[in-house]
């Protein structure tokens, strides 16, 4: 098998060259795996984890202030590592609570990484938590909240719901409401 230095690994992966990642599924899958089946879970999460892991470091390499990585294999697994110790965290495996990034990542070299590490994270996290707080919502507060997501003025929306523009008012903050109260819900629950 041909052996790729951490430039080639991050070039493939930002190219999405699959003989690249199937070097790094080859390579790396199985540590990732057997560290998670330590902690209590099981191939398909290490899969998940694993491709989570890919795309953390795609969208860092596409990001504007990414950082160089210096060594991948540590990198990769430092991210797999915090991406499942915070599922757990999540309430997947109550038994284990807090995790601090400290205690996963290897090397001093990434510290300057977890403050980017942990915002792309968050973000991937609350967006989980919108998604799943929208998809909550009736069909109508969802067609609704789409067309105020797009730019829609109440007037038009108004015309194409079949609602008068004073119920089409109400009917967008009473959607807009119990959307905000969904998602006040998911975060405070940290369940998602």
């Amino acid at each position: 098998m041909k052996e790729y230095t951490t430039q080639e690994i991050l070039k493939g992966i930002l190219e999405n060259d699959n003989v690249v990642i199937q070097y790094v599924y080859d390579r790396y899958f199985h540590s990732i795996r057997k560290f998670i089946d330590k902690f209590g879970g099981g191939k398909d999460d290490a899969l998940d984890v694993f491709q989570d892991g890919i795309v953390v470091i795609y969208e860092q390499l596409i990001g504007e202030n990414s950082k160089p990585i210096k060594n991948f294999r540590t990198y990769f697994f430092s991210i797999c590592k915090f991406k499942w110790f915070n599922t757990m965290r999540d309430g997947r495996f109550s038994e284990y609570t807090t995790v601090e990034m400290d205690e996963i990542l290897p090397a001093l070299e990434y510290q300057s990484s977890m403050e980017d590490l942990n915002s792309v994270l968050e973000k991937e996290r609350r967006e989980k938590i919108y998604y799943h707080s929208f998809i909550e919502l009736n069909a109508a507060c969802r067609e609704l909240i789409r067309y105020v997501a797009n730019g829609w003025v109440v007037e038009d929306i108004a015309d194409e719901m079949n609602f008068s523009v004073a119920y089409a008012y109400r009917k967008r903050q009473l959607c807009l409401d119990k959307l905000i109260k969904i998602v006040k819900g998911n975060l405070n629950k940290n369940n998602i």
